[in-house]
């Protein structure tokens, strides 16, 4: 049995001089019994942000503490990124497990699990990973890692570099660039449907908004036109025709406040999957017809429906498509938005991993103008 997984963000340490000494300590010797515990580290993996992420994973058997203990126990955690040829960087945490309820106890073989991450650079790094708790008592593990530079993906963090999850901020469009505009019409749908699901997940809102900064980003778009359409209840949940990242955090919060679990009347008895379409293209015809690219980026199982007159009409008058099909597995982009950017003579491309989204945005840069 395991206690509820701790996922925490690890906070930057702003005095790594300080820290560099206390972990050099921490790493000795001690004299105290060691703390029972074990620490996993995982392996790089590079994100639809076009980052890299790595972490750690913590077990702490809790027969180690006395069951019948009133009091809570309380644990910190230290991590120490020392890049080849640079400089240290240091992140903790501080978490605590409450008691079991009055008159209740944790089963002997219950764990606290707690796990963190860190996103890196290209480049060799040594880690080492320190937890103690309130009793002195700690353990401790040390590893390496190396990120190769991928050749085919411009990622966004320079070699050697450290940052917090969510340390990195899209800095917004570059307009110093040679005008180009683009228009993205997000699907905000789940990835892979599940039941009894009421919010797209935070796993699912993430995939969306690092697909679509990193388009943003290594197409060298100047401006954009962003449209998020809730498919499953008919309505457009956020519209901008001059996206910024003001804009992204609104796009976040309109992603996060969709509710999946519940679909009204008038939804039901109003008009289907390609009605909806077409009156949504019709509304932003004319946004969409300034932009030298149309992106539609969505789940691949979603936005079902046939094509209709209207919307083989306006397939044909709309600048060149590239249609993204985001899975979690290989399928085929069959869907009412990828049956639209064909009949625009448009592209189709099944993403799965981030060098799939990395060659659908080099294939996007060369659509013809």
């Amino acid at each position: 049995m395991h206690a509820p997984l701790l996922l925490l963000a690890q906070f930057l340490i702003p005095d790594p001089a300080r820290i560099s000494l206390l972990m050099d300590e921490v790493f000795q010797p001690s004299r105290k019994k060691d703390l029972n515990c074990s620490i996993e580290p995982a392996s790089p993996r590079l994100g639809f942000s076009f980052i890299h992420w790595s972490g750690f994973g913590i077990a702490v058997p809790i027969r180690q503490f006395p069951l019948a203990d009133v009091k809570q126990t309380d644990f910190a955690v230290a991590i120490e990124i020392h890049p080849k040829g640079g400089k240290a960087t240091y992140f903790g945490e501080r978490f605590s497990v409450p008691p079991a309820p009055a008159g209740r106890f944790y089963p002997k073989d219950t764990q606290i699990q707690y796990g963190g991450g860190y996103q890196l650079g290209p480049g060799e790094y040594n880690i080492r990973a320190y937890l103690a708790d309130n009793d002195g008592r700690a353990c401790r593990k040390a590893w390496s890692l190396k990120i190769k530079d991928d050749a085919k993906i411009q990622t966004k963090l320079e070699p050697n570099l450290v940052t917090a999850v969510g340390g990195e901020r899209w800095r917004g469009l570059d307009a110093t660039q040679e005008p180009k505009r683009v228009a993205v019409i997000i699907d905000a749908a789940p990835l892979f449907p599940r039941r009894n699901m009421v919010r797209l997940s935070s796993y699912d809102r993430s995939i969306l908004i690092t697909s679509l900064t990193s388009i943003l980003d290594n197409a060298r778009f100047t401006a954009a036109t962003v449209i998020a359409a809730d498919s499953r209840n008919r309505k457009v949940v956020y519209s901008s025709n001059e996206f910024s990242g003001r804009g992204l955090g609104r796009l976040g919060r309109a992603l996060a406040e969709i509710n999946l679990g519940v679909v009204s009347v008038e939804t039901l008895k109003g008009p289907g999957p390609a009605a909806f379409l077409e009156s949504m293209l019709k509304e932003h015809q004319e946004a969409i017809a300034k932009a030298d690219v149309v992106v539609f980026l969505g789940p691949a199982w979603g936005w079902q429906g046939g094509m209709t007159p209207l919307l083989r009409e306006l397939a044909k008058s709309f600048p060149p498509m590239h249609q993204l099909s985001l899975s979690r597995f290989p399928a085929p982009a069959d869907n009412l938005l990828a049956s639209f950017a064909k009949a625009g003579n448009g592209r189709t491309q099944l993403v799965v991993t981030p060098n799939d989204l990395a060659k659908a945005i080099e294939k996007m840069t060369k659509l013809p103008k």
